[in-house]
């Protein structure tokens, strides 16, 4: 052997390894060098590495020099790429070497092998016998088997290989040692959860397939019979990964195989809670679910309500979990634009109005539920837009009929003397309201009979003259109030009194009568969290917090009428009626601006003012919090110089409150807090020598000193009584100057630091909040205004909702007489009528619904998922 020969000497049980290598590198390139038996040669100063163009696998040598310049340290990694070859040539012959146990047993190497084996041959008997190879080898293998298996099947999957797929799966269920060391129907779901992440459908209606012809061979063999009934799969990691991305073509093949989600509440971990939410919430599963749906209208369930059930519980956890905002506001969103993708489908406006006015069963239509759950995107929308404003306008009433208005303009359409017309059209049929229950059957007329109609009762019909009714009714009341408040004589205040008990009592009904409206459409089942967003929005509870101001005053000023006379004095109960009733006049003439919100100039304004509220309220809490530290700590201070009477805490407080308002007072001095008393002889002399008096004048007379009344009374106490003199009780006085300098010292930085802290950071902070809240409605000003303009109008399209005062007990009237019709035969024609109902319209709600779905399919997420893992880290078993 030559000297520049690197002659490798190793022990026996290498020899067949190290030959494998030399042979391996000369017959990559021919170079004249000595090179006997076990030995690998460079010469010529030509690099080991050069023999190697194509090496691609090496997790710790940057070159082959490196690894015979270090005297087979790392020899083992050049077996590897001798093993990695000999794969990729289709021989095994190395797995009888017992000398490569030790490397196969790496589970990275191993995993690399099975990749290799796989994707280079794609022959099932060679992966087979690698799979026996690492069963049997020794410990170390045996405990990698299943991570190799589910490494080869993904792999399979990957390159489309559907018979290497079922290959593996019919070997695992064939070999009985397999069994024994793994889970088969774990592996089968990982080649299905596999199948999904590379969305190969093809791929996976096989492997399904496959799984369900096994199981009916099993069935088969044990003599039974196979009922047709699907073993449902929960939760499992396939289906939850394909509708998290929105994949319909794999949710649909999954769930036709029995896989479903379920919501489980005892789930812990909210990485897992958002998953499964996610993956319920998608629209995939919602249209798989609604299309493997039987033709039994029991199963069928609107997709629209559903999105909107969805997102309803998306914005719920959003404000309730911040943390995973950005996750749920994405499922919130996507299952709004669906519904709203649904909605663009219809191509007249007859399928808009099927799509949003038809109810199911129980149901609600569509557009009271959007309306109701904030869906303020779909209702923004152009055509819901139009399609309310119509059912709002003159030319639509609540029942079909021949009338029709005298114009089919919409009311924002109409140039404003067309709207005065008709709003003094409405006059009379306001005031003709009383005649209600005697005309009720013409107002609500069954088909059945055909009987004139009044022309006042058609006008009671259409849900914009209810409108003006109302706004008639809150003009009357706003007007009582004032006359109430200009102090009418005695004849008229007892009919101003009387008069405002039906109005106040009228409204107090029909707020009852919204939240029964919004109870009563929850159902069978209802949800008291959907019905507490819902009914408690900033203007209805502005309404009930008028109501109890003003049913309390009711009260009290009832009392004023039974306990006056005599002998009772009622003047403090009429001085807190006056307080209740102040304030609700006060909350009533507010109100009036809320009709602003049906006009795009004043809408934003008021819409401002309803959000503000919480950045007032957020701001009133933490300057509540910083007053009280700095005028407890001040009054403490002060207090010394009172003798502990606490004289100077409520002044304190009081400043300190004032600020607020007064930005950048003088700090407070001890004269300003504290109510001392004036020297009288003081005063007597001042008012001889000026003519004029003023408070800095007076204030130069209030006494310098004061006395300890408790030191007074022990010094009477010991001295002899009779003879008390000056001296006795000039130890009691107390000079109020004594020590005050010190705690000015003390009182002065903490007043600057307060001033600061409310007039120069709180204050502008407040600003800040305000501005960018306005911002936030002024960049969504088309949907907000839009949205809340319709939220106003939707109290109207209910045919059965109160009356406004003072004709509310009208309509209570009529509800009685209703409630003792249905034992009558009345009740055999509502049934007829909702049975007629609920055959004939859930049907062409269906196949709208369904030519909709077929247009618009949910399409996945472009990006793919990140890493390599296996899908057991999410897995929801």
């Amino acid at each position: 052997m030559s000297t520049s020969t690197d002659k490798l000497v190793e022990e026996p049980r290498m020899e067949k390894m190290v030959e494998l290598n030399g042979n391996l590198l000369n017959r990559e390139r021919s170079m004249s060098c000595s090179c006997v038996d076990r030995c690998v040669c460079i010469s010529n100063n030509l690099a080991m590495s050069a023999l190697y163009p194509e090496m691609r696998f090496s997790w710790e040598i940057k070159s082959v020099d490196e690894l015979f310049y270090n005297n087979l340290n790392r020899f083992g990694d050049l077996s590897k790429e001798a093993i990695i070859q000999a794969v990729k040539d289709k021989d095994l012959r190395f797995l009888k070497e017992d000398s490569n146990k030790s490397l196969l047993s790496e589970k990275k190497f191993s995993k690399e092998c099975i990749r290799i084996c796989v994707k280079e041959t794609r022959d099932i008997s060679l992966i087979e016998e690698m799979l026996d190879f690492f069963l049997e080898a020794n410990d170390e293998t045996r405990r990698n088997v299943t991570f190799l298996i589910r490494e080869a099947i993904t792999s399979a999957v990957k390159i489309s290989g559907d018979n290497l797929v079922i290959g593996i799966l019919e070997y695992l269920q064939a070999n009985k040692k397999m069994k024994t060391l793994t889970d088969t129907s774990e592996l089968l779901e990982d080649a299905v959860y596999a199948a999904s992440v590379e969305q190969n459908s093809e791929t996976l209606n096989s492997i399904l397939r496959w799984n369900q012809s096994n199981r009916l061979k099993k069935l088969s063999a044990k003599g039974k019979v196979f009922s047709g009934a699907t073993n449902l799969k929960i939760n499992c990691s396939s289906i939850i990964h394909a509708a998290k991305r929105n994949d319909y073509e794999r949710v649909k093949i999954l769930f036709r195989y029995g896989y479903r989600l379920e919501q489980r509440d005892n789930m812990t971990d909210p990485l897992k809670k958002i998953e499964l939410f996610k993956a319920m919430a998608s629209p995939a599963y919602i249209i798989s679910s609604l299309e493997n749906s039987t033709e039994g209208s029991t199963d069928f369930f609107c997709p629209v309500k559903m999105c909107f059930e969805f997102a309803v519980e998306a914005n719920f956890r959003k404000s309730t979990i911040p943390e995973y905002k950005r996750e749920y506001d994405e499922i919130e969103n996507r299952c709004e634009e669906y519904a709203i993708s649904l909605l663009e489908q219809c191509e007249d406006l007859g399928e808009v109005e099927t799509f949003l006015q038809t109810k199911h069963g129980t149901n609600h239509a569509n557009y009271i539920l959007a309306i109701l759950d904030s869906r303020m995107k779909f209702v923004a929308h152009e055509r819901f837009q139009y399609v309310l404003l119509k059912k709002f306008g003159i030319g639509e009433t609540e029942i079909e009929d021949n009338y029709h208005s005298y114009t089919n303009t919409l009311w924002i359409d109409m140039p404003w003397f067309s709207r005065f017309l008709h709003v003094l059209k409405q006059v009379p049929c306001y005031f003709l309201l009383f005649l209600y229950p005697f005309f009720y059957p013409c107002v609500y007329p069954s088909k059945m009979k055909s009987t004139p109609i009044p022309w006042f009762c058609k006008e009671w019909r259409v849900p914009l003259n209810r409108a003006i009714y109302t706004a008639f009714s809150y003009i009357i009341f706003i007007t009582l109030i004032i006359s109430y408040v200009l102090e009418p004589p005695v004849p008229y205040i007892y009919w101003v009194d009387a008069l405002l008990g039906v109005f106040i009592t009228s409204y107090s009904l029909r707020d009852l009568g919204t939240a029964f409206f919004l109870w009563r459409l929850e159902g069978p089942n209802p949800n008291e969290r959907r019905f507490k967003k819902r009914y408690f929005t900033f203007w209805n509870n502005y309404n009930i917090t008028m109501d109890i101001l003003f049913m309390i005053g009711l009260i009290i000023r009832s009392l004023e009428y039974i306990l006056d006379g005599p002998i009772v004095q009622v003047a403090a109960v009429e001085a807190a009626g006056r307080i209740f009733w102040g304030v609700a006049f006060t909350l009533a003439i507010i109100k009036t601006i809320k009709i602003g919100i049906a006009s795009k100039h004043f809408g934003p304004i008021i819409l401002s003012i309803n959000m503000m509220m919480k950045d007032v309220c957020m701001f009133l809490i933490t300057f509540f919090v910083i007053m009280l530290a700095f005028s407890c700590g001040v009054s403490y201070m002060f207090n010394y110089l009172s003798n502990g009477t606490n004289t100077s805490t409520h002044g304190i407080f009081s400043y300190f409150a004032w600020v607020l308002l007064q930005p950048f007072r003088g700090n407070p001095d001890y004269d300003e807090v504290t109510n001392l008393p004036y020297d009288p002889d003081c005063l007597a002399e001042l008012a001889e020598k000026s003519s004029e008096l003023n408070i800095n004048s007076i204030g130069s007379c209030r006494m310098e000193t004061m006395y300890n009344t408790s030191c007074m009374a022990s010094r009477l106490v010991s001295l002899v009584p009779g003879q008390i003199y000056k001296n006795d009780m000039y130890e009691c006085i107390i000079s109020r100057r004594l020590g005050a300098e010190n705690l000015k010292t003390a009182v002065v930085p903490m007043w600057v630091i307060y001033q600061f802290l409310v007039s120069v950071v709180l204050l502008r902070i407040l600003i800040v909040m305000m501005t960018i809240t306005y911002r936030k409605i002024y960049d969504n000003l088309d949907t907000q205004w839009k949205y809340s303009r319709l939220y106003l109008a939707i109290q109207f399209f209910d045919p059965d909702s109160l009356l406004p005062p003072p004709f509310t007990y009208l309509t209570l009237l009529m509800y009685l007489i209703r409630m003792v019709a249905k034992k009558a035969d009345m009740n055999k024609i509502k049934e007829g009528r909702l049975k007629k109902r609920e055959s004939q319209i859930p049907s062409e709600y269906k196949n709208l619904l369904f030519a909709f779905i077929d247009n618009v399919k949910p399409c996945p997420k472009p990006e793919r998922p990140k890493g390599g893992g296996s899908h057991m880290d999410i897995a929801y078993h």
